[in-house]
């Protein structure tokens, strides 16, 4: 499985290939900042090398993917996108890709302060409903909003993103496909929402839905035509691809679009595959 991985990984993906193969890592808090970007004409990035949020333009407001930590909002999220030129009261939707605190916390803030609509998954919504007793968790935790099935869009202006449902890191952890702008050209954009770091950690049946989920993730983004990949764990991919984006000439080709988005899926299943022999 590892020899398949490099095969596939060729130079494009070797970073994806040293990450899920060689040495995978979780995300966490002392990962460094990163400067706040704008990595297409409608896509900005904001937070760490470890966990990152996107600010999705459209005609009639903005989409926020993922939001993250509670504790990061008030000092990495909202002071990033107003870094941006980006007003914070225009976010209409958060959708977070799956129900933990490192993607789900700021979605409250948005939701309490401007109104915003949240979205996720119904199984993520109910893991993410606060034990009795636990009101510290309640208050990190937005209201139950819109609950995202497998195939819906979130719609606003002249964007729509696509929930594909892929459980394994989370029961409820979603893909996400939408477009990504540059210049005159459209390109699609696919994001595997709910990844996971370690493989270690889960059990057999986990992983196994977890491969068929990328599977399915797979046949999703292929059929819409997906050339641009997206992580909120950047971690697992090449640390220039920030600064790339950033100093992205119009008229030359984007550095993060590549025909081939489905072998960076292949890769992480055979590494997968490799760190978990016993997973068929």
């Amino acid at each position: 499985h590892t020899d398949a991985a490099k095969r596939m990984a060729g130079t494009r993906w070797a970073s994806a290939f040293n990450f899920f193969c060689v040495a995978p890592k979780a995300n966490a808090a002392t990962d460094p900042p990163i400067q706040p970007t704008k990595v297409f004409d409608n896509l900005y990035a904001i937070g760490d090398s470890g966990t990152t949020a996107y600010a999705l333009v459209t005609s009639q407001g903005i989409i926020l993917i993922d939001s993250l930590p509670a504790n990061q909002t008030e000092t990495v999220l909202l002071p990033g996108l107003k870094a941006l030129g980006l007003d914070p009261a225009n976010v209409k939707y958060v959708i977070v890709t799956h129900g933990h605190g490192d993607h789900s916390g700021g979605s409250f803030t948005f939701q309490e302060r401007w109104g915003a609509h949240v979205a996720l998954s119904s199984l993520d919504w109910d893991g993410m409903q606060p034990a009795a007793g636990k009101a510290k968790a309640a208050a990190n935790n937005p209201r139950r909003d819109i609950e995202l099935k497998d195939g819906d869009k979130v719609t606003l202006g002249d964007v729509s993103v696509t929930a594909v449902l892929t459980p394994g890191h989370t029961p409820g952890s979603l893909g996400l496909i939408f477009p990504a702008k540059d210049g005159a050209a459209t390109r699609m954009a696919g994001m595997l929402g709910g990844t996971i770091l370690l493989p270690g950690r889960p059990d057999v049946p986990t992983l196994q839905t977890y491969l068929a989920s990328i599977a399915h993730f797979k046949e999703a983004t292929t059929k819409a035509g997906v050339t641009v990949e997206i992580q909120n764990h950047p971690l697992m991919d090449d640390p220039a691809r920030l600064t790339a984006a950033r100093d992205h000439k119009a008229g030359t080709p984007h550095p993060w679009v590549a025909n081939d988005y489905a072998v960076y899926l292949d890769v992480m299943a055979e590494c997968l595959r490799a760190q978990r022999p016993e997973v068929p």
